[in-house]
Order: C-alpha cells, then sequence, then structure tokens
C-alpha cells in the first residue's frame, strides 16, 4: 500500500498542475512519463533548450523527437508533449508533435497594394494582409478589374502566421472609387519635371499618364503640385490611368479646400485615432478636432472614407471632417 502512495501523488499533482496550466494529461505511469497537449508560448533557436508551452516549461534536447508533419512549430501551434515530469513541474521531453490545425475560416474587405504578374496567381498583399492565391482561387472582377488600387473582399482560411488562403476574392470597385467609372478624384502630388505636363502625374497615390491628347482644363486654377484635380481615362491592369481629360478643381474658401476620396492604406494607434493617417496616398494629419462621420466599420485600413479639410503646402491635408463610406 505504501509503495502506491508516492506514484498516486505524483500522478494527482501532475493533474493538479495540468488543471492550472490549462493543460490536458493524457496519461501518466510509474516513472512520471506523461503527455500532455498545449499551445507554444516559446521556445529558443535551433528548438534546443527550454520552451514555454501552455505554461509549463519543456526541457527539449538534441535527441527529443520533433515531428512537424501537420506544421511548423511557432508560437501560438498546438502541439502534444511526450516525456518525464520532474519534481519541479517541468517536462524532459522524449517527443513534441505539433497538432493538425483547423483552418480558420476568415472574411475581410481591403485595398490591394501588389500583385504578382498576370494571371495574378501568387502572394497578394490586401489591406496589409499577405493572400495566397491559386488557380482554383474564384476572382469576381464584374465591378473592375484586378488592379493595384481596386478594394476588394477576400474570403478563405487563415494559416498560423495569419496570411490567407483565398478561396474567393471579388472586386468591389476599381482604383477610381465605389461605382468602378474609370475617374479619379485627388491632389497632385507630382509633376513631369521641366514643367511639361506631358508625361506621368503622381495624383493621390495614382500613376496618371498625360499625353498631348490629354484634355487639360484649367479654368479653376493652374496646374501645380497641391492641385485639386478630377481625371476622367482608361484603367491599365497595373492600376494606373491614361488620361483623357483632367479638370482641375476649384478651391472652397475657408477650412474645407481640400476634399477628396480614397481607401484608407495606414492609422495611427491612439484610441481616439489622432494622428497622421494615409489615405489613398496622401498623409492625412487628424487631431481631436477632427469630426468623424458617417459608417463608423470604415474606419480601418482598407476602409473608404472621404476627407475634407485644408491643404498644406506639401501636399497634406490637416482633416476637419473625415466621413465613413458604406
Amino acid at each position: 500500500m505504501s509503495s502506491r502512495v508516492p506514484v498516486l501523488l505524483v500522478f494527482l499533482g501532475a493533474i493538479l498542475l495540468s488543471v492550472v496550466s490549462s493543460l490536458t494529461v493524457v496519461f501518466a505511469d510509474d516513472d512520471n512519463e506523461f503527455e500532455f497537449i498545449g499551445t507554444v508560448q516559446s521556445f529558443p533557436p535551433g528548438f534546443v533548450g527550454d520552451w514555454m508551452i501552455g505554461g509549463k516549461t519543456v526541457h527539449v534536447t538534441s535527441a527529443t523527437e520533433i515531428d512537424q508533419e501537420e506544421g511548423m512549430v511557432a508560437v501560438g501551434v498546438t502541439v502534444q508533449v511526450e516525456g518525464a515530469l520532474r519534481a519541479d513541474g517541468s517536462i524532459d521531453a522524449k517527443q513534441i508533435e505539433v497538432q493538425e490545425r483547423e483552418q480558420e475560416e476568415i472574411t475581410f474587405k481591403g485595398t490591394i497594394m501588389s500583385l504578382p504578374p498576370p494571371p495574378f496567381i501568387g502572394d497578394w498583399k490586401v489591406g496589409g494582409k499577405i493572400v495566397h492565391v491559386t488557380a482554383t482561387t474564384r476572382v469576381d472582377q464584374e465591378e473592375g478589374p484586378v488592379a493595384v488600387g481596386a478594394f476588394v473582399s477576400v474570403e478563405g482560411t487563415q494559416r498560423a502566421d495569419g496570411s490567407i488562403d483565398a478561396t474567393k476574392i471579388e472586386v468591389l470597385s476599381n482604383v477610381s472609387g465605389d461605382d468602378g467609372r474609370t475617374e479619379l478624384e485627388g491632389v497632385v502630388q507630382h509633376l513631369p519635371p521641366g514643367g511639361s505636363l506631358i508625361g506621368d502625374w503622381m495624383v493621390s497615390g495614382r500613376i496618371v499618364h498625360v499625353t498631348a491628347s490629354t484634355n487639360i482644363e484649367q479654368e479653376h486654377g493652374q496646374v501645380m503640385v497641391g492641385s485639386q484635380v478630377e481625371v476622367k481615362g482608361t484603367l491599365r491592369s497595373d492600376g494606373s490611368l491614361d488620361a483623357k481629360k483632367i479638370e482641375v478643381k476649384e478651391m472652397e474658401q475657408g477650412d474645407q479646400d481640400a476634399h477628396f476620396k480614397g481607401s484608407i492604406q495606414s492609422m495611427p494607434g491612439t484610441p481616439d485615432m489622432s494622428g497622421d493617417w494615409m489615405v489613398a496616398g496622401v498623409t492625412v494629419h487628424v487631431t481631436r478636432s477632427t469630426r468623424l462621420a458617417g459608417n463608423p466599420a470604415a474606419f480601418v485600413i482598407g476602409g473608404r472614407v472621404k476627407v475634407g479639410g485644408s491643404q498644406r503646402s506639401d501636399g497634406s491635408v490637416d482633416a476637419a471632417r473625415i466621413k465613413g463610406q458604406s
């Protein structure tokens, strides 16, 4: 009877430790060998050394078998550990096996930031996320072509590293805006050198190709860096525009002398969202006095907004109002 008491105490102690550490004890025997399942919290380079799994220290040596058939070892991955329990509650691991991970279904919207060459099979960057596109991915281009700057909805499964295996991508609007027309309203950020207007412009982060046949209307002011313009033209596959017509827009008096629409490319991490935003390639200075209106769900990376404010000489905008678009 007395010989069984230590074994029972060890077994109960292992169970108690497993409850405290949110681990699942699978098996224990007289030699203190047992198994548990937990989440990898940290591990050393090269794997040899002390790991933290489910709140417990796991000692790994070069003799430890590490099974990665179901996936690579990474922080956040669930593993099964087989080993021997030490008196201090840590484990000498004989085997660590990565468990099969249930794929997480995800749907999100964002702006295409980069693309592989046509037919676009490979890794896309959408709203700051890596999206893996294969020949089996369904791509819906009814509302506009695939291009850098297009606003899309992505459906797929999320990997452990946060990237997405896309099952479906739907273009919601092209680089021109919500209605899919090849039009662009924005601020002139760069003009061709030498004083000529023929060449490539940069308008709110978009390249605009201007030729001698482009109709440029300057009734409301001369074209210059900082001018508010409306561009109409033909969209190229890379997201740039071949301009047919460019019209300089009349600046309104007062604070609201700059108006444009676009997708949010970056935001500060402040609770009140104050700080510098990047919207359609334009730096937007947001303060506590900036009025945030419209659809609040749009105030995320990739969300569509309308900005109104006063333009600085460097082309950035002091925002008086930002309205989230549906």
